[in-house]
């Protein structure tokens, strides 16, 4: 089964898990024995949403296969997914623009060299909300991020709102945390005329 990418809520490992339990039971009536459940979906990583610790998932996954299994478990298959990875990636990015669409708006628009079609695709309503940090300090006032691409989805995160340095400037670098999950995976491949996202390994 899958949970679902970036799945926080454990009771969905249990429901699935039950599920599994009852098509054992219903397929074992035609004389089929299944041997293996997969666990996919992956657990999940830790971006500005909380999640639990892994070991608070793994033992409450435990606890539901004894409570449907008593009799004895099936092989287990457990797929880690992005939490063995997202904490592994950081993305450089720089500010290319600022600007607002009104007057009357009262928030700046900041628009990165990097966008949904450059590896952040998962910023799609908001879903996932990475952790952001600028190396500026000072007072800060709420933005909306954008990419660098003319496509009108090509916006990162409007309705949640970062806090940006008043002072930022054209040029200033943007930390983008817990990116070493799927960006790679998601990067386009020249949209309008830009480069996939490059990858600096760092042993």
């Amino acid at each position: 089964f899958h949970v679902g990418s970036q799945q926080r809520d454990i009771g969905q490992w249990d429901e699935s898990i039950a599920q599994c339990k009852y098509l054992f039971e219903a397929v074992k009536e035609q004389g089929i024995k299944l041997k293996m459940i997969n666990m996919g979906g992956g657990f999940p990583g830790k971006y500005k949403n909380p999640a639990y610790d892994l070991p608070v998932y793994t033992k409450e996954i435990t606890r539901f296969l004894n409570e449907d299994f008593p009799e004895g478990l099936p092989e287990i298959i457990i797929e880690p997914g992005r939490s063995i990875v997202a904490d592994a990636g950081v993305i450089v990015s720089e500010i290319v623009l600022i600007s607002k669409t009104s007057y009357l708006s009262p928030y700046k628009w900041v628009y990165l060299d990097i966008g949904k079609f450059s590896g952040l695709i998962e910023t799609l309503d908001e879903s996932i909300k990475y952790p952001i940090y600028i190396e500026k300090s000072g007072t800060v006032s709420e933005v909306i991020l954008a990419g660098p691409t003319c496509d009108s989805q090509d916006i990162l995160y409007e309705h949640f709102k970062y806090k940006f340095p008043v002072k930022i400037k054209d040029g200033d670098k943007v930390y983008i945390f817990t990116t070493g999950a799927y960006t790679q995976a998601y990067s386009s491949i020249c949209f309008n005329g830009f480069p996939p996202l490059k990858m600096i390994i760092i042993e």
